[in-house]
């Protein structure tokens, strides 16, 4: 698919933790994980292009041969524009505006020798498409690329057209409305194919072993579809040049990971997540030495982390999150190249070791929900790179790194739910790249930083149940980003009249602020300050508060009349008033 990978060969992406404490883990691209997805695109090699041999003649052996082949390239192009009726994507597909059909969009051609551009690649990803594939698509001799991916392409596999086109060595079938069971015949499809992908499709029923009868295949993609019942992975086994396998999401019966798969030794990707897998990840798969990516996220393992894993060596991302995965964390990780850790909703045990400071590549560590205990390492926080760090809901003690945010673009912590303690380091949001703290439910307490009301990026601040105190910085109410505010503390402060104007969410309970209720945050949806010392009147104008879903002010010393604008707020399912010093009625 030009222009990037499809959502079809990234494994995952996170989400925001909005009102979760823990974050939301969905299949699409990832970070770095979109470069390993686009190796696995690419992987057609630049062999030069095969002359083809019918009947003994070698054809383009003359350049009028090959002059004649335009021509008739041409030709074909205008049939299946208008074949596909003529869509406004292939209006350049007009030999009356542009005699050159090489020039046209999508068009990629090879010099025949003879001054005859020759059709060798379509490239006509996200283009809307109603109609099925033209049979006209495979009078092209010497096509060798064909990507219809993310066009809406409907019918079923069209194989019948397909197993005409003899040198085609890249099909991308992905991100179709493509359906029903993959004919028993598709190993028919070219013997030179070298990426075959059929990701995000409906396609349905068993996979028939002819998917394997491709032998120079280096990429299948079979990901998120319709399948059932029992894959052929003896016969995928045997594809000695396999690079980039993905068999994700898909209804497959529960079987364990296939030791068969040993033998791919050339594999750098491969994704089965969320496909029922059952039982240990194998000591065979050792053997992939070459693995850039593994991932395993999403099924019924059991058992521990094998060793080998923490000792490869070119490994890079490693997701086995959302299984039964027991066993302690290793004590020698000497995975140094691994850039993203996600081994979230587990069972594992033990304490992180400093050993993890060795990972210098790392962006993203992901160990929440887990029975983690111990101490984060001080080495943690000296890692350059680290971005993403989630440790939430273990049950890990003691204090935030002293560096952590100091040498790394840190963007997102989350470590709710344990028992730490001690302040926020100061250096948290040093490089200015912090979009989101979720530190509810430890131990935390004095001040926070004053520097967070300088993190212009902060969208989500979620410290509630601590024992934070001291003045609440009053810069980080008008950060431009921010959305979400819980506090529940003992902070005093003033809260000022006027909010950051994208602020969704205020629960502020249970502390000691005073000011008055904000009187302007259109996009305030909930606002919760009971026990606190707000005061002053309500807003006269409720007008500018009009999406709030949520009120909640009990247990201060606000007085004054109960506006009639209050009325304005057509969209508050909850109110509550009490406990303060106001007159009047709701009507």
């Amino acid at each position: 698919m030009s222009g990037g990978p499809s959502p079809a060969t990234a494994p995952l992406h996170f989400k925001s933790r909005t009102h979760t404490h823990v974050p939301i883990i969905t299949a699409e691209p990832n970070n770095f994980c979109l470069d390993q997805a686009a190796i696995c695109k690419g992987t057609m090699s630049n062999t030069c292009l095969l002359p083809v041999v019918i009947g003994g003649v070698l054809l383009l052996s003359a350049g009028e041969c090959s002059s004649q082949l335009a021509s008739g390239d041409r030709d074909t192009l205008v049939a299946i524009r208008k074949g596909w009726g003529n869509p406004r994507r292939l209006a350049s597909w007009d030999p009356d505006s542009a005699s050159d059909h090489c020039s046209w969009d999508g068009v990629t051609c090879s010099d025949g020798g003879g001054g005859g551009g020759v059709v060798t690649e379509l490239s006509l990803s996200d283009m809307k498409l109603t109609w099925t594939l033209p049979a006209a698509m495979c009078d092209f001799v010497n096509l060798t690329r064909l990507d219809l991916s993310n066009t809406g392409l409907p019918g079923t596999f069209p194989g019948a057209t397909l197993y005409r086109c003899s040198q085609l060595r890249f099909l991308d079938l992905a991100n179709n409305t493509l359906h029903g069971a993959l004919p028993r015949d598709i190993g028919n499809l070219s013997p030179v194919m070298e990426h075959l992908n059929l990701s995000w499709n409906s396609f349905s029923g068993a996979v028939p072993p002819g998917v394997a009868a491709l032998p120079a295949l280096k990429s299948l993609h079979l990901n998120s579809n319709r399948f059932t019942g029992v894959y052929p992975a003896a016969e995928i086994g045997k594809l000695a040049g396999l690079e980039c396998l993905t068999l994700a999401d898909n209804a497959f019966a529960p079987a364990p990971v296939p030791v068969a798969f040993a033998k791919l030794t050339k594999l750098t990707y491969l994704w089965m997540s969320d496909m029922s897998i059952i039982g240990e990840i194998p000591e065979a798969l050792s053997s992939l030495t070459e693995l850039t990516l593994l991932d395993l996220s999403s099924n019924n393992l059991t058992g521990a982390i094998p060793a080998w894993v923490w000792r490869h060596e070119k490994l890079e991302c490693l997701y086995l999150f959302n299984n039964s995965l027991t066993g302690e964390l290793p004590r020698n990780v000497m995975t140094e190249n691994l850039i993203e850790i996600v081994l979230s909703m587990n069972q594992l045990r033990g304490e992180m070791s400093e050993d993890f400071g060795n990972l210098r590549n790392l962006t993203l560590l992901s160990l929440y929900m887990n029975n983690l205990t111990g101490t984060i390492p001080a080495s943690i926080g000296l890692l350059p790179k680290l971005s993403t760090i989630w440790l939430d809901n273990n049950n890990l003690f003691g204090e935030l790194p002293p560096e952590l945010g100091k040498h790394s673009p840190l963007s997102s912590i989350g470590i709710s739910n344990n028992n730490l303690s001690g302040p926020l380091p100061e250096t948290l949001c040093a490089n200015g790249e912090l979009y989101g703290i979720y530190a509810s439910n430890n131990n935390f307490s004095r001040n926070l930083p004053a520097n967070l009301g300088d993190c212009v990026l902060l969208q989500e601040l979620v410290l509630d149940n601590n024992r934070f105190s001291g003045d609440f910085p009053e810069k980080i109410w008008l950060l431009p980003e921010l959305e979400i505010v819980m506090i529940p503390n003992n902070f005093t402060g003033v809260l000022p009249a006027v909010l950051s104007s994208n602020i969704q969410h205020i629960e502020m309970g249970n502390n000691m602020f005073s000011g008055s209720i904000p009187r302007t945050a259109i996009g305030l949806l909930v606002f919760t300050a009971e026990n606190n010392q707000l005061d002053g009147e309500l807003p006269a104008d409720m007008s500018k508060l009009a999406n709030l879903i949520e009120l909640k002010v009990p247990d201060n010393r606000i007085t004054g009349p109960i506006p009639a604008s209050i009325k304005l707020l057509l969209n508050l399912k909850s109110l509550n008033l009490s406990g303060n010093q106001l007159i009047g009625a709701i009507s």
